[in-house]
């Protein structure tokens, strides 16, 4: 008998070392996106003011806004989604 329990328990052991082992996936902790209220916030803090087209692109991660600069003139501003930096800045 004892012998049948000890060849069970090395058993039991062998088999349960050969189970695969799945861990939980580590995701890097993304930044998350900014506001439009906090890219407006942004852009005044730039001399931008009277905006009139925001829009959200997530695929491109990018805020794309139609605004006015510092001197008066029109602009198409993009900027980061997620850093609020600003990409590119386009007179219209």
């Amino acid at each position: 008998m004892k012998v049948l329990l000890k060849s069970l328990f090395v058993l039991l052991t062998v088999c349960s070392l050969s189970l695969p082992v799945y861990a939980d996936p580590v995701e890097r902790a993304a930044s998350p996106e900014l506001t439009v209220p906090k890219a407006m916030r942004l852009l005044q803090s730039h001399g931008y003011h009277d905006f009139r087209k925001i829009k959200v692109e997530r695929d491109d991660h990018e805020i794309e806004v139609e605004a006015r600069n510092a001197d008066g003139h029109r602009v198409e501003i993009e900027m980061d989604l997620f850093s609020g930096q600003i990409l590119a800045v386009e007179r219209d």
